[in-house]
């Protein structure tokens, strides 16, 4: 099974997404892997688990380097995220593939519309410790169950719920999305280990789009890019949902 030389674009669109909004990019790669590489939706949740932890780790670290993470706010959502990861990949095994996409399809097409209505918000004066848990929870139910990162709803609980600006909850989004993508792959190794050279193939064109996404975070109009993902995720929402009916 070989990564074709067209679908290596989107790889680093991927990249560019998740490094430039830190949300958004990882929830393309699962009809990237089945419909543009035809692995089965058990295989494609486990190679966007391993793909997209990987290069959000890379991207943390950079982010890291910068002083732009937030660590106290990233471990309070990935402290509830982490068991939920792992109850996300026990009910996601247990569904049909068509259930899965179409679940799949309505996630995509609710971040599209948010990113769309909704690209600026007010930090909140305070942390509300019980919000930030539970969406923590919810993003690491839909990264063990889907294989998306979640970015698309860490990003904007990070702002609403613990109090941080839209820069800072981008970046500290990313180690949250590596921790609970990378929990979910430990569970889905032999999936994705049989497909080491698709892996790699993927990941590296994603680590490049991810360096590319954080050099234009800092040059790029943050609500042009919000919007003209949220017109992809519509269209890749409608797309998948119209294809699984």
């Amino acid at each position: 099974m070989l990564f074709t030389l067209p679908l290596l674009p989107l790889a680093i669109l991927i990249g560019i997404v998740l490094g430039a909004l830190g949300s958004g990019g990882a929830i393309l790669a699962l009809p990237v892997l089945v419909y543009g590489v035809s692995l089965s939706v058990p295989q494609a949740i486990a190679v966007s688990q391993i793909v997209v932890g990987s290069a959000a780790l890379i991207g943390a670290l950079l982010q890291s380097r910068r002083g732009a993470v937030r660590w106290r706010e990233a471990s309070l959502f990935a402290l509830s995220g982490l068991p939920a990861t792992t109850l996300g990949a026990y009910l996601g095994s247990h569904l049909e593939a068509r259930h899965l996409m179409l679940t799949f399809a309505v996630l995509v097409f609710l971040a599209g519309a948010r990113l769309w209505f909704f690209d600026s918000q007010t930090p909140s004066p305070r942390p509300r410790l019980p919000l930030c848990l539970a969406l923590g929870a919810l993003v690491g139910l839909l990264t063990g169950m889907l294989g998306v990162g979640g970015g698309f709803l860490l990003v904007p609980a990070m702002i609403a719920f613990a109090g941080i600006d839209t820069r800072a909850a981008t970046a500290t989004s990313l180690p949250v999305i590596a921790l609970n993508s990378l929990t979910g792959a430990l569970q889905h190794v032999p999936l994705w280990s049989s497909l080491l050279p698709l892996v790699l193939t993927f990941l590296l064109a994603t680590l490049l789009g991810t360096f590319l996404g954080l050099a234009l975070a800092r040059r790029a109009s943050e609500r042009h890019l919000r919007r003209s993902l949220a017109i992809l995720l519509l269209a890749v929402g409608a797309a998948v949902a119209l294809k699984n009916l």
